[in-house]
């Protein structure tokens, strides 16, 4: 395609600009194609540094312009927001600033958060700051489509909206790996993968492996029959987990600190998949991995 085109040419005319120039060495470099029917250029560049980074807008003459550049510090994690998807009931509260730009940096915006503990969106089109995303424990990477904003952390993920970035869903019984990755996490157009830290048996599904320790499909449901109250109350907890919701009066602290005191053992192998659309409504399904 013409854009593919563009790239090629684009790429040696860029690599040899940075070659020939002082700037210190790129770390990553991503090119970016941007769907548009407005006035953006079909091509964005985005080049990691040791000390920040620079996103370049590249038009059709192929003449490259700076778009955005951060030099305080390491990036730990950033993204390119593509275009949300919204209804006649929904609206894009930042349409005037897209496209946006996600970044995790080692020095938040406020400058007295903890490294790598918030999440910046700035506005590609006017270098502004337009939402500052904190938590209270690092963030190890961030994911997004056209539905929602994924922010992964250790052990915990957190989705926002795309076009309001409210809180939309958090999951918080993600198992504890042990890296380079701490956190894997997958997103699609609409699902959303990730390891679990234990089996939930009611939403096991035919397909996965099945251990020693792990219940065929057949004997799960022969189980969740006997077992229907406990099996519901299991359900409760997972959607509650899945849709952020809390009793009242309780906060997300007190919720992690209760967990934590009565944690089961952590199971390995275990994938759980969910739809971001009805995720209220408890749409999860689980299955185990081949070792």
């Amino acid at each position: 395609s013409a854009v593919i085109f563009l790239i090629d040419i684009v790429s040696l005319k860029f690599f040899s600009l940075l070659l020939n120039s002082n700037a210190d060495t790129s770390r990553n470099l991503e090119f970016h194609e941007i769907h548009s029917t407005g006035n953006e250029p079909p091509l964005l560049v985005m080049i990691g540094y040791s000390d920040g980074m620079q996103v370049w807008s590249i038009p059709i003459s192929g003449e490259a312009q700076e778009l955005f550049s951060v030099r305080h510090g390491p990036i730990r994690a950033a993204r390119i927001l593509p275009a949300p998807q919204f209804g006649a009931q929904k609206c894009d509260n930042f349409a005037e600033k897209r496209p946006l730009l996600g970044v995790c940096k080692s020095i938040g915006s406020s400058g007295t958060s903890p490294p790598y503990c918030c999440v910046d969106l700035y506005s590609l089109r006017t270098g502004e700051m337009v939402k500052s995303i904190q938590f209270k424990t690092p963030i190890y990477d961030i994911h997004c489509n056209k539905r929602i904003l994924v922010i992964v952390l250790q052990e915990k993920i957190a989705a926002f909206d795309s076009c309001t970035f409210t809180k939309k869903f958090f999951v918080t019984s993600c198992y504890p790996c042990p890296g380079p990755n701490m956190n894997p996490v997958a997103l699609g157009s609409r699902w959303l993968a990730y390891a679990e830290n234990k089996l939930i048996r009611c939403h096991q599904s035919r397909g996965g492996a099945c251990g020693d320790n792990i219940q065929s499909y057949t004997a799960t449901v022969i189980s969740a029959a006997k077992t229907l109250k406990s099996g519901l109350t299991m359900v409760g907890k997972v959607v509650t987990q899945l849709t952020g919701t809390l009793p009242s009066g309780v906060t997300e602290d007190d919720v992690a600190i209760h967990s934590n005191s009565r944690r089961s053992p952590l199971v390995s192998g275990i994938i759980t998949v969910i739809d971001t659309e009805t995720v209220g409504e408890g749409q999860v399904r689980t299955f185990g991995v081949h070792s």
